[in-house]
């Protein structure tokens, strides 16, 4: 069954339900387990759904249907992105899945063969762990100052590296309510990432300068 990320999601009863936003993989076995599945709405959230909850897909994956209720949908448990990180460099993504492997995620801590504990899903912010990093995330300038929350994410097709950040800069009520100019922030930008704020090489005044 084709799933596609960002395909439309429907309830076994027809309601729109929101759309695909990862996939879940068991790195042993190499299968996909669960999808992240946005609920959508200004309240929605991301939830976690077996792949066995899948009652059909259109032919062009842009569309499932789940056996599942709205109300129990939105039951499901939540998709926590610190329980998650992107798959190590060298892995193969699971046949019949057309993702960029930053599509993936599997469970934090799993040690990929032959990847030594201490350097397990390093990516260049200063040789820390990355996080998985989230729309919505808060991004701060180089003195730790809020300038807005990211809008979109960019990775390499090939290798699924971060390339950059669209930042939709503004305060939190407005950034909430979809507010505020966007500017895509190059990943050379980036001084680095923790579980719930990205901070920036670059001060804010030069950030609101560039949205002119």
């Amino acid at each position: 069954m084709r799933v596609d990320l960002d395909a439309k999601v429907r309830t076994r009863d027809g309601e729109a339900a929101g759309r695909v936003q990862r996939a879940i993989v068991d790195p042993g076995a190499n299968e996909v387990t669960d999808f992240v599945i946005s609920t959508g709405g200004l309240f929605g959230h991301d939830v976690l759904v077996p792949r066995e909850r899948l009652e059909a897909a259109s032919r062009e994956g842009d569309s499932i249907r789940l056996d599942l209720s709205l109300d129990e949908l939105k039951g499901m448990p939540r998709y926590e992105p610190a329980d998650y990180t992107v798959p190590a460099n060298g892995w193969e993504p699971p046949v019949g899945y057309a993702y960029p492997v930053a599509g993936f995620v599997w469970p934090s801590g799993y040690l990929w063969p032959g990847e030594p504990a201490a350097a397990q899903r390093r990516d260049d912010f200063d040789g820390e762990l990355s996080p998985a990093i989230e729309k919505g995330t808060v991004v701060r300038d180089r003195a730790g100052d809020e300038v807005g929350v990211v809008d979109d994410v960019r990775f390499d097709p090939d290798t699924g590296r971060l390339q950059a950040l669209v930042v939709r800069a503004g305060g939190t009520i407005q950034t909430f309510f979809g507010g505020g100019e966007t500017r895509e922030i190059d990943r050379a930008d980036v001084e680095r990432v923790d579980e719930s704020n990205i901070y920036l090489r670059l001060d804010k005044d030069a950030i609101m300068r560039s949205l002119d």
